[in-house]
């Protein structure tokens, strides 16, 4: 990929359990009852406003007495959520109120990791941060020695634009390790990466989404709510959107890609496909028909371990309920080495049934366009004319770069050196696998600054940690979340903030006169930000505070003829761009490694409960207080392991030790355990030592198209700890 030159680049981007420690360290205990800000509003009131436990940023009632927060309730104005708020947002509640909150700035007296700390101002914590930040600029002589690293949230956009101002290209984020292959696969084909009209489908495949568990709502209520579906899972586990799906087929690790080929297969040779629609909407047909030619459901089942007939009947019906049949764009999937192929081929098997654009298949996104606050970059003249992980990723997004091959280069130090490390709402040593290779590169650096709510794992090797006010307790930006149903939401305050903290916002303001940078991209206040976004629409901030919803009249029918962004301006079965860059112009089955004797594929997944690391919530972990390891009856006879037994499970970077849950509900060449414990940061009471760690377990495997973290190319040992 031909690297974008700065001015593109910037044109583009425009818009209690540490009482004790301190106790023990002889430093003055510093979350004290007085450091609190007393709320003083009295009586009775409802606050609408929007979540931030997960990405889905539901609409909430927040019922509030005497300046405190009783409970979170569904907003009923928000479409979205289908007038439910889950386990998760109703925890959030607590957030204000929990006990691990960071509640002042923070400035590091000891080493790093040996939770020492002493309690600064806001003034002095600004200063030491924009000190650190220049002197690193002047000692490299290159603005992007810095780092910032993110995860989305409606705050982010200033922490970007800040990162933007400050002139670094190293902006990270979180994408690849999530969803970039699926994005690059999907747009590949569709020139988008589409939403599934689940509410109106009859027929639905998972490819490892576990949207009964993981909830992504709407559709976590359209699957059970709207219509009798037949629901066919391919999962290794038996999780709970398998156990509510009329199928559930426990693929071997690593070979999705061969059900999906041997399905396109199905769908040509038989003549199931709709004809019409690929004649006049797709490119390469002819080309796709020649090459799956081999890729025959009887194939697939030496792969897979699915039978043909099976693959076969699934293909036939998935065509009998075309348009309102779709192969779920994901997210969990197999996550190995061919990723981005998979998402291309399952995008493949939706557009030959012609559901694109059709009610009950897959849809392009609509959007609400807001207006942006735009500001002039400074050109520095000092910065480095690439970014550090430019050239090893085929479609490298600029935007957010690709974790694994960024912290690699950082390691290395090459093409030149990174310094310093900013995080927002973003914890890479809890997300990012491989943590040991994070301290590492964490280690390299002169200085760490960390805005979070709490004392992450991240934030407990900071320097200097600049406390954010809960999602609860501020404003933030009008945001949009496209898809069938569009609409616009924000945050207003519910309570007061209880704390000495401040909105990213804030931060970053106070951060431009530290930094001294010659632009400053935030002369505004967030009530007039918000005015701006959505000042092309009469009356859309007045709804916003009322509700925290706006929804224009005549949003545009999403189903029907819309443009296809891709080079042909069709969909494309044969990939013109990818062949230019060396890559397969068609998905190209590889064949996974194979498992050896006595040991296990280890595979990821969410939970109802815990999408990310929000296990030290105190609702959500009275629910469930540590993570276990899902091991096969038989895989656990062999190792002479009884439920509940403690054991360790130990890769070729690192091991963990959590309770068996012995269950005939994974495949027996698979172990599986939830994400977010086993935690390293003592500020985090409820998941410090609290069972294993996926990013110690994980290994830094990434996708050369994307970047995408593979997150199932991880071979394990387990055993049983003994005495």
């Amino acid at each position: 990929m031909k690297n974008l030159s700065r001015r593109e680049f910037l044109r583009r981007t425009s818009l209690s359990a540490l009482v004790l420690a301190f106790a023990s360290s002889g430093i003055p205990v510093l979350f004290s009852e007085e450091t609190k800000i007393a709320a003083t509003t009295k009586g009775k009131k409802y606050v609408y406003t929007s979540c931030e436990i997960c990405v889905n940023k539901c609409g909430l009632k927040a019922h509030v007495e005497n300046g405190r927060i009783v409970r979170l309730e569904p907003n009923p104005h928000f479409p979205k959520s289908r007038g439910m708020v889950c386990a998760r947002g109703n925890a959030g509640a607590r957030v204000p109120y929990s006990a691990d909150r960071l509640k002042f700035p923070l400035v590091r007296v000891g080493e790093r990791g040996e939770n020492k700390w002493r309690k600064a101002n806001w003034d002095e914590a600004l200063k030491i941060v924009g000190e650190n930040l220049n002197k690193v600029v002047e000692t490299q002589k290159n603005r992007s020695a810095v780092m910032f690293a993110s995860t989305e949230g409606f705050q982010e956009e200033f922490f970007k634009t800040f990162a933007e101002a400050f002139g670094s290209y190293n902006v990270v984020r979180h994408p690849t390790l999530c969803l970039a292959s699926n994005i690059q696969g999907f747009s590949a084909v569709l020139g988008t990466y589409p939403d599934a009209d689940i509410k109106n489908a009859n027929y639905v495949i998972f490819c490892g989404s576990n949207r009964l568990e993981a909830l992504i709502t709407p559709d976590s209520i359209d699957l059970l709510k709207t219509g009798n579906k037949k629901i066919v899972t391919l999962d290794p586990r038996f999780t709970k959107t398998a156990a509510k799906s009329g199928e559930w087929l426990p693929i071997k690790v690593g070979t999705d890609l061969a059900f999906a080929l041997a399905m396109i297969n199905v769908l040509i040779n038989e003549e199931l496909y709709d004809k019409k629609f690929v004649e006049e909407k797709t490119f390469g047909f002819e080309e796709l028909k020649n090459h799956v030619k081999n890729y025959t459901p009887e194939w697939a089942e030496k792969e897979t371990e699915i039978p043909a007939e099976t693959i076969r009947r699934i293909a036939t019906e998935f065509a009998e309920n075309a348009p309102k049949s779709v192969y779920y764009p994901g997210r969990r999937s197999s996550f190995s080495k061919n990723d981005a192929e998979l998402r291309r081929a399952i995008a493949m098997v939706n557009a030959l049934v012609g559901n694109f654009n059709a009610k009950g298949g897959l849809v392009q996104s609509l959007s609400i366009p807001l207006k942006k606050v735009e500001f002039e970059p400074v050109w520095y003249d000092d910065n480095a004319e690439e970014r550090l992980e430019a050239g090893t990723v085929q479609f490298l997004t600029e935007s957010s770069g690709a974790w694994l091959p960024f912290r690699d280069a950082v390691l290395k130090g090459e093409p030149y050196p990174v310094k310093a490390m900013v995080t927002y709402k973003t914890n890479p040593v809890a997300s990012v696998p491989n943590r040991k290779k994070t301290l590492e590169m964490m280690k390299k650096m002169d200085f760490i600054a960390v805005i979070d709510t709490e004392m992450s794992d991240t934030a407990y090797f900071a320097d200097v940690i600049l406390p954010e006010s809960t999602y609860l307790e501020r404003w933030d930006p009008a945001h949009v979340l496209s898809g069938i149903e569009p609409v616009v939401t924000f945050r207003q305050p519910v309570i007061e903030p209880l704390y000495d903290t401040k909105s990213c916002l804030e931060i970053m303001q106070g951060l431009v006169k530290t930094c001294g940078l010659e632009t400053n991209p935030f002369d505004y206040t967030i009530q007039n930000y918000i005015k701006t976004q959505v000042e092309n629409y009469e009356g859309a901030y007045e709804k916003l505070l009322e509700t925290a919803v706006f929804i224009p009249e005549n949003l545009p029918n999403p189903y029907g003829e819309r443009p296809i962004k891709t080079q042909t301006q069709k969909i494309e079965f044969y990939s013109e761009k990818y062949l230019s860059k060396g890559l397969n112009p068609m998905p190209t089955y590889e064949k996974p490694g194979e498992i050896p004797d006595g040991k296990f594929k280890f595979v990821v997944g969410r939970h109802a409960f815990f999408t990310h690391s929000s296990t030290n919530l105190d609702y959500l972990n009275t629910i469930m207080n540590q993570n276990t390891l899902w091991i096969n009856t038989k895989a656990a006879e062999r190792l002479g392991i009884k439920n509940n037994d403690l054991v360790l499970v130990k890769s070729a970077v690192g091991e963990g030790k959590l309770n068996a849950f012995v269950t005939e509900g994974i495949r027996p060449d698979t172990v599986f355990f939830i994400h977010g414990f086993g935690s390293v940061s003592k500020g985090l009471s409820k998941t410090y030592g609290v069972g294993a760690s996926e990013s110690e377990i994980l290994e830094d495997h990434y996708e050369p198209i994307s970047g995408n973290a593979l997150l199932h190319e991880t071979i394990v040992q387990v055993e049983k700890v003994r005495g």
